[in-house]
């Protein structure tokens, strides 16, 4: 085990149990990790990685700068006790001003320490910022004016006698500027949304959550893809969704895939079609699940972050009950169905999002969508009501089936908005998963 490890593991078991003050249901040790590694990214050695890990040992744990010194050394020792506060008997202005002093004399190295501390704390509170819509001090001792201080003034101290254009203290002030000037991209503001600054605002939330869950990455991986299902009828929002979802995360660095429906796909109509249309129904309509079944299992096991699938096991349910109550299925092959796919789904499909609208008001959408005035063939008012009707009926086994689900009435809700009303369903849950994969890892009580 090298030092960085060493050190990382010794933090990990000193905060056992603590948790994060602004976001009680993230572990302590989350910070100190994202303290080291922002160190190790910026390339600087391996004992300022080591004390960034255990930067708040001393201050916030039973382990003394003795304890330090004798497992790691004077070096790291000497670069944890830069970025601690050991007096906690002195007033909060007292201990920030002394901070701030001493600040300024410490060699390069503790400037090091410190820098990133502050970095993640701030890019912490600001995604925190973003995420809610409110600047909300009231986690800390004291408000914004305080914190603006003392934040500006370790600023100062850090860059005093250095390159303040190095990355680290750069990426510093960047931070600062963003949280108490509330600096922000203009063109986007000013040009790009001049028009729509609500559509804005709510870009703005969902984009923080999606860095959230970059950083939370950066800590862990998940045991598994996280897969999410889309069912729902024509024009209710899913396909537009679905791609929406699909760039959202590719654009923010997952790896991710699309699979698309697999009945209507060209592999069905060219390899399995024929085939299955000289079965039985019930025969057919295994063959199916199984082929569904198979992709899913591929596309787990091929190493993807999030896996996006279009019309899945639990779109299958819907449609087996429609035969079910139209009487083209008997009600002993429906249950059979209905209970492996069941099984199935809740081995696969983490979260299931359900569109649908007014039968009238789908058909609105598609016609005024459309050059075409040729009546549908499938797509009507009764088929839409059997839909959702089937929908409605389904609605515990869907809860059944998966952990999570979206189930969206977007009868009165443009395109956007059901993207917007979805993913912010969607994101917490990753993120929960994150954290709770991070746990995990560490044996986190």
């Amino acid at each position: 085990m090298d030092i960085k490890e060493k050190a990382k593991m010794f933090a990990i078991q000193a905060h056992m149990g603590q948790i994060r003050k602004s976001e009680p249901d993230k572990p302590m040790i989350i910070h100190p990790i994202g303290v080291g590694q922002l160190l190790e990214s910026f390339g600087y050695d391996d004992n300022v990685v080591a004390a960034g890990y255990l930067h708040d040992v001393v201050e916030d744990t039973k382990y003394t700068i003795e304890d330090i010194e004798r497992e790691f050394g004077k070096d790291i020792a000497t670069l944890v006790m830069g970025a601690s506060e050991t007096d906690k008997s002195l007033s909060w202005e007292d201990r920030k001003r002394h901070t701030i002093e001493e600040t300024r004399k410490l060699p390069f190295r503790n400037k090091l320490v410190i820098c990133a501390d502050k970095i993640n704390n701030l890019e912490d509170l600001f995604l925190k910022f973003e995420k809610s819509g409110n600047r909300d001090f009231s986690a800390f001792k004291r408000g914004e004016e305080s914190q603006e201080w003392y934040y500006t003034s370790i600023y100062e101290s850090l860059v005093s006698g250095e390159d303040k254009e190095l990355p680290i203290f750069v990426r510093l002030k960047d931070i600062l500027d963003k949280v108490f000037a509330k600096k922000e991209d203009l063109f986007f503001r000013d040009t790009i949304f001049v028009d729509n600054q609500d559509y804005y605002a709510k870009l703005k939330q969902l984009h923080a959550q999606k860095i959230e869950l970059q950083r939370l990455k950066s800590l862990v991986s998940l045991p598994k893809p996280f897969v999410i299902e889309f069912s729902g009828t024509p024009r209710t929002g899913k396909t537009t969704t679905l791609n929406n979802l699909y760039d959202f995360f590719k654009k923010g660095g997952f790896d991710v895939s699309l699979i698309e429906e697999f009945t209507t796909s060209e592999t069905y109509k060219e390899k399995f079609k024929s085939k299955f249309d000289q079965m039985s129904l019930g025969d057919s309509n295994f063959a199916i699940l199984e082929e569904v079944y198979r992709q899913l299992q591929n596309a787990i096991s091929s190493g993807k972050e999030i896996i996006l699938i279009d019309r899945s096991i639990n779109d299958r349910q819907i449609w087996n009950y429609r035969r079910f109550i139209r009487g083209d299925m008997p009600e002993a092959q429906y249950l059979e169905t209905r209970d492996k796919y069941l099984v199935i789904s809740k081995e696969l499909i983490d979260f299931l999002v359900i569109t649908y609208a007014d039968p009238l008001v789908s058909l609105k959408r598609d016609y005024l969508s459309s050059l075409a005035l040729e009546p549908r063939k499938f797509l009507n008012v009764d088929n839409i009501e059997e839909y959702n009707n089937s929908l409605n009926a389904l609605q515990e086994l869907f809860l059944e089936s998966v952990d999570s689900m979206a189930f969206l009435d977007t009868s009165d809700m443009s395109m956007n908005d059901v993207s917007i009303g979805v993913t912010s369903q969607i994101l917490p849950v990753i993120r929960k998963r994150y954290i709770k994969a991070f746990q995990q890892k560490y044996n986190l009580q």
